[in-house]
């Protein structure tokens, strides 16, 4: 599986968009209330227990909005705190810390929350060989920036985007179907032909089918909505095979209560939860004049 950088330029983009979008610029309650001249010091304060991530991208959301407004971070990327442990400390004008404030707490809360779902999906699974995997169902914009949540959390990224590698799923063999008798054959043999040196993974919902997507040459199968009982039997057909084995992953209705049921028999679980549901986690900031 691969790992994705986060471009600087990329990232200064969705900053600028997002301040943008809020009217940083012109925040007419901050203008109204506070002087020009107010120096302040602000905490960024942990309100509930998480895995932290985003942290490091706060001070460029800052000095993005104003140069001059200074940043220390207190915790690493990636660390569990508890409730009350503070993160991060800003000073400088203090129009310029109020107004850039919820942009930098957006950012930090829907990472924080990600990585942290993630991290107890991964504590699900310890004790196993099986990885913790997002998919594309992702927010609009931000697929990198959670998707490097989910590596802070433990987590394993699959595939980025469509040009990626091959998965094969339902709707691309349901149409295939209509001109070719073995769809599942023939989607596998077509995508190899085309890409040779390609990852392929295969979509199946059934063990009946487990077979030919290995006789097919799948690298990988997607195990989806499947039991546990269905998950276990397919690894064992598995293990059966002479050669390299297929990378087995389960996918749907997974979730924390039952992803354990799942984790001994796969190589890889994905959940779309992960980046489309993780809860925020509550962060605040407080803020007093200097």
């Amino acid at each position: 599986m691969q790992l994705f950088d986060i471009a600087t330029t990329d990232l200064e983009e969705l900053i600028q968009r997002a301040f943008a979008e809020d009217f940083a610029h012109d925040d007419i309650t901050s203008l109204s209330c506070i002087p020009e001249t107010t120096q302040a010091a602000a905490k960024i304060v942990l309100k509930q227990m998480g895995c932290i991530a985003g942290l490091k991208f706060v001070p460029t959301i800052f000095q993005l909005f104003d140069p001059s407004l200074q940043v220390k971070l207190f915790i690493q990327e990636g660390q569990l705190c508890d409730a009350g442990v503070v993160l991060a400390e800003i000073k400088g004008p203090a129009r310029s810390i109020l107004s850039a404030e919820r942009v930098a707490l957006n950012f930090l809360q829907h990472l924080s929350g990600v990585a942290s779902l993630t991290s107890r999906c991964v504590a699900r699974a310890r004790g196993t060989d099986c990885q913790i995997l997002d998919t594309r169902k992702t927010i609009l914009g931000l697929r990198s920036l959670q998707k490097y949540a989910v590596r802070i959390g433990g987590g394993t990224n699959h595939r980025l985007h469509l040009a990626d590698r091959i998965l094969i799923k339902n709707n691309h063999l349901a149409l295939a179907s209509a001109h070719a008798p073995a769809p599942l054959f023939f989607c596998i043999r077509s995508a190899r032909f085309r890409h040779p040196k390609s990852w392929i993974e295969v979509e199946i919902g059934s063990a009946d089918e487990f077979t030919d997507a290995i006789h097919a040459g799948a690298d990988a199968v997607l195990l989806d909505n499947m039991t546990p009982k269905e998950v276990e039997m397919c690894a064992k057909l598995n293990q059966m095979q002479e050669g390299k084995k297929a990378y087995l992953e389960a996918s749907g209705g997974i979730a924390l209560d039952n992803l354990a049921h799942y984790a001994a028999w796969v190589d890889g679980i994905s959940i779309g939860a992960l980046t489309h549901s993780a809860p925020a986690l509550d962060i605040s900031l407080k803020i007093s004049p200097i």
